[in-house]
Formats: C-alpha cells, sequence, structure tokens
C-alpha cells in the first residue's frame, strides 16, 4: 500500500526502494517484482524493467501481468518477435485478460503485419471495450474507408488517458478537411503525411504504401506519397531507395526525395553525400525552411558552427513568422555554447518577446544567461519557463545546475532527483544523477 502511494504521488524512487524490501522479505511472490517493473516500464528504462519481469516470472513462469509488462518491454526495445510471441501466449491463456489483443496487434503493427495487427484490434473488441483498439482500427481504416474510420473514432469514450484523446482529436483533425467524394488516394496521402509528421512509422507506411498504390491519380501525387513512403521506411529501418527513385523518375522537379535522403544519410554519418542530397534540394525548393534546418544539422555534425549558424539564418529568412524554426535557432546557440552573448541571448530574447507563452524559449534563454555568467536573468527566466510548463524536463535541470552553482544543495538535490523520476526521454536523467553524486560527495565531505 506505501509503494502504491508513493507510485500514485510519482515518488518512484522511495517506491522502487520499498518495492526491493517487499521482494526480498516476500521472496515467492512475483508482485514487488512485477511493481517494479511496471515504475520501469513508466519510465522509459527497458533494460531495468526486462529485469524485473524476468525476476517475477522466475518466481511464477505463467504469471499473466508479468508476461504481457515483459512483451511491452521488448516491444519499446524494438524486439517485436520476442514481444509477439509473449503477446501470442497470453491471448491463447487469457484472452479475456483487458488488452491482452490491443497488445498483440501493436506487436503485428510494429512488425507490418497489418492485416493481422487490424484482426487482433477487432478480437479485442470482441472480447471486452477496449478504447485504444478503436483508435488504431480507425487509423487502419482510413486509408480505405473513411466512414467506418469515422464511425471508430466516434465510439471511442471520454474518460480516456489524455494521450488516446490527443491521438482521437489528431485524426480527427486530419479527417476535418475531405467531403464525401473526395478521392481516396488524397485521405491515405494526407493521413500518412500527418503520421509522419507524428513519427508514427508502422500506421504511416501502412496509409502511404495504400497512396502510393492507388490507380488514377496524378504523377505528381503519386510521387509525393512514394517520397513520404521512402522517409517512413528509412527511419523505420526498413529499405527505402528503390521509393526514392521513383518517386524521382515520376517527379524530377520535387524536392522531396533528396530532402528525405539527405537526412537519411546524414543520419548514417554520409556526410558529403548528404550534403550533396540537401543542396539539390534547395535548388529544387529553395524557399522550403526545413531544407536549411536540415543543412544546419549537417554543418553542425561537421562542426562548423559558422556555417550552420548561416544555413539557420537563411531557414528564418524562408519563415521570419514560424515559431518552430526561431526555437530550433536559439536551440543552436544553446546546444553549442556558440556566440551567446553576440547572437544566442539576443535571438532568444527577441523570440520571449513575440511568443511569449514559449516555455522552451524562457528555458534555452535562461541556461545561456546561467552559462554566460548572468545568474538573476538565469534564474527568472527558468522558473518563467517552468511557470508555463511544469513538465519540462530540461528547465528542471537547468534550474537544478543554476541552484548547485549557488551551492544550495538541498533544493538543486531535490530537483535533480525529481528529474530523475519524470525524465521519459531519458535526456537529462543521467546527467542529473550524476548532480546528485555530486552534491552527496560536498555535503559528505563537509561533514568530514
Amino acid at each position: 500500500n506505501q509503494a502504491t502511494t508513493l507510485i500514485d504521488e510519482e515518488h518512484y524512487s522511495e517506491a522502487i526502494d520499498i518495492l526491493e524490501q517487499a521482494a526480498e522479505a516476500h521472496n515467492e511472490s512475483p508482485i514487488p517484482l512485477i511493481q517494479l517493473g511496471q515504475i520501469y516500464l513508466h519510465q522509459q528504462q527497458s533494460n531495468l524493467a526486462e529485469d524485473a519481469f524476468n525476476r517475477a516470472l522466475a518466481r511464477d513462469l505463467e504469471n499473466p501481468v508479468a508476461t504481457i509488462g515483459l512483451a511491452e518491454t521488448y516491444l519499446n526495445q524494438g524486439n517485436s518477435l520476442k514481444a509477439l510471441s509473449l503477446w501470442k501466449k497470453v491471448s491463447e491463456s487469457d484472452p479475456d485478460l483487458p488488452g491482452v489483443f490491443t497488445g498483440l496487434g501493436r506487436a503485428y503493427l510494429a512488425r507490418l503485419e497489418f492485416e493481422a495487427a487490424q484482426d487482433a484490434f477487432l478480437e479485442q473488441l470482441s472480447h471486452s471495450p477496449d478504447a485504444e483498439a478503436q483508435w488504431f482500427l480507425a487509423a487502419l481504416a482510413i486509408p480505405a474507408d473513411i466512414t467506418q474510420a469515422t464511425e471508430y473514432l466516434a465510439a471511442m469514450p471520454t474518460d480516456i488517458s489524455d494521450d488516446l484523446l490527443a491521438r482521437r482529436d489528431y485524426l480527427v483533425a486530419v479527417l476535418e478537411p475531405f467531403a464525401d467524394d473526395t478521392p481516396q488516394a488524397a485521405i491515405a496521402q494526407a493521413e500518412g503525411v500527418a503520421l509522419v509528421q507524428a513519427k508514427l512509422w508502422p500506421l504511416a507506411i501502412h496509409a502511404l504504401q495504400i497512396a502510393s498504390r492507388t490507380e488514377n491519380q496524378k504523377y505528381q501525387d503519386k510521387a509525393k506519397s512514394l517520397a513520404f513512403l521512402g522517409h517512413a521506411l528509412a527511419q523505420y529501418g526498413r529499405p527505402a531507395i528503390e521509393m526514392f527513385r521513383q518517386a524521382e523518375a515520376l517527379d524530377p522537379a520535387s524536392a522531396l526525395p533528396a530532402y528525405f535522403q539527405g537526412i537519411y544519410l546524414r543520419q548514417k554519418g554520409a556526410l558529403t553525400v548528404a550534403e550533396d542530397r540537401l543542396q539539390q534540394a534547395a535548388s529544387l525548393d529553395p524557399n522550403n525552411p526545413a531544407i536549411y534546418i536540415e543543412l544546419a544539422r549537417l554543418k553542425s555534425d561537421q562542426g562548423n558552427l559558422a556555417a550552420a549558424e548561416a544555413q539557420y539564418m537563411a531557414a528564418v529568412e524562408a519563415a521570419p513568422d514560424d515559431v518552430q524554426i526561431l526555437t530550433l535557432q536559439v536551440e543552436f546557440y544553446a546546444d553549442h555554447t556558440y556566440r551567446l552573448n553576440e547572437a544566442g541571448i539576443p535571438t532568444a530574447e527577441a523570440l520571449v518577446e513575440v511568443d511569449e507563452d514559449n516555455a522552451e524559449a524562457y528555458d534555452l534563454l535562461g541556461w545561456m544567461q546561467f552559462l554566460a555568467g548572468d545568474l538573476d536573468h538565469a534564474e527568472t527566466n527558468l522558473q518563467q519557463a517552468l511557470e508555463l510548463n511544469p513538465n519540462l524536463m530540461s528547465a528542471h535541470y537547468h534550474l537544478a545546475r543554476y541552484l548547485e552553482s549557488q551551492a544550495n544543495l538541498t533544493e538543486a538535490e531535490q530537483t535533480y532527483r525529481l528529474v530523475t523520476e519524470k525524465d521519459l526521454s531519458n535526456t537529462y536523467r543521467s546527467s542529473a544523477w550524476e548532480g546528485i553524486f555530486r552534491i552527496q560527495k560536498q555535503l559528505n565531505g563537509s561533514k568530514d
């Protein structure tokens, strides 16, 4: 009960300590270890989750909750084959376990086995209502049957998680512009592009495959679907070159194939070839700021920060009112500690003037001011970032660094611990632990 209360209050480290003690005291019960695994799974600490669920299964080999926890962990690690095997096992032994076929469907989806995924989601609804299964069925139905998709979305209950509610609203917004007589290829393409933007790669691949195979459409539209399909496949670790070649052959004037290839090649470290492709994309679409952003990232990877800065400036010039691009420019200065006083801080100050609710901009401004030694303004802006977005982990981490520098060690340690508890992206967790160890070393040294 104490551990459950701590979990509900998001005091995960304390809960973990109690659960480890409980697991030792009750050395035949899998329950404390299952709860441990669920905490680590929530925190995206997959290796620790895997260990906890395996320890639970060592005590109760057939425990379905531990098995699906391990399946979820494998899915997060990208091991869809192991995940699929475990979901199948539980769906056969405990078919009425809530959400078991939805988990099976997600494992099939991760393997791009779309028909099997759809069958699993439908099977889930035959056992019990499941809003997540309805959402997946809607996403899979959109490219072929917009009416069916709309019915699935409309049938979803309102008392669902914020994440699922946001996903439902996202699909509703995708469908909103379309009339009954809209060509299905256009709907499939729009969904595919939207899912690419959301980085939901398997569903994007499904929609774009349908869009690219549809007959009786303009060659430019087919080329666009093929280019986005190639990008989705590449980002998902699947072969994509043939899609890019087909897209270029259909529409040589389109910048998309070269742009997406440039992204992929940069990510793989082939910077020279990537730059050639991105420069080609820029020549085909010189007013597209996204291409300059990607060139800026490439120049940063090469260590040429002056050239990267020039590309960010080109992106801003192409879209001067785009707050997201301005934020990326500020992020560049902060991440590389580059020309903070001359350019980074003034650019961030200008950004918060035009976008006063931009928590990330206040965080970056405060962090750069901290690095530049302007501590009073740094604290003010970091606190403003957290007032705007209390869940912005970068701002919590930067504030902890500030507090540590001011020898406010107790509050700094508390803030670092908050980051270790809640940084689900794992971007700052290890650095926060380093901060905690530094502080504890200082405190222990002062006692000596």
